[in-house]
């Protein structure tokens, strides 16, 4: 009995995830990110970043968003004091991110206009990072976590989303650890394919 429920279960998920309406989401967007903790010596401040993605919409007035974005992130390091020899310079980093939102949808659903919220997990793999010219890959972790929390406009086959991330991990290695955590601001547009 047991051996006959996985696959009745698996099968039932594939029915109601053919069923659904799907809708495939390309987009591009900026972003400002914020580091929670300040250095001793230095103070971060936001930069403007930008990030291109897409993710498929499973479902119409409650929906299921999994996706795959590509992040590129700035933020400016500030000394507190004057010290001979160093500036204000620029950390930037990339990141490969795979959100999975959830949400609702009012209005038209399947018309020319709804309004949307949304929430959700992601994780974020750290391809790269710079500190000026130099790779500091090796100081960030390999992998963060955050969650986000956002709304969005639906026009016919256009879409923007505005959203927050929390940041739920440290973002630097042991070894430099000061207990920073990457929230940031996101607005993001694209097109809708619905099938």
């Amino acid at each position: 009995m047991k051996k006959r429920i996985l696959p009745l279960a698996f099968a039932v998920l594939c029915v109601s995830v053919a069923s659904a309406q799907m809708t495939l989401r390309p987009y591009v967007g900026i972003n400002s990110h914020s580091l929670t903790e300040d250095f001793d010596d230095a103070d971060w401040k936001s930069k403007i970043g930008y990030q291109v993605g897409v993710d498929l919409q499973i479902g119409s007035k409650f929906y299921v968003q999994p996706g795959i974005q590509l992040d590129f992130v700035k933020n400016r390091i500030e000394p507190k004091v004057t010290i001979p020899g160093f500036e204000d310079t620029d950390f930037k980093r990339s990141h490969l991110r795979i959100p999975v939102m959830v949400g609702y949808a009012f209005g038209e659903v399947d018309g020319d206009f709804a309004a949307r919220i949304f929430t959700g997990p992601n994780a974020s793999i750290v391809l790269n990072g710079e500190l000026e010219d130099e790779d500091i890959k090796e100081d960030l972790k390999s992998a963060v976590f955050g969650w986000s929390i956002g709304a969005g406009l639906d026009f016919s086959i256009l879409f923007v989303d505005l959203g927050y991330q929390f940041g739920l991990s440290d973002v630097f290695e042991d070894e430099v650890e000061n207990g920073s955590k990457s929230n940031y601001f996101y607005a993001n547009a694209g097109i809708r394919i619905r099938f």
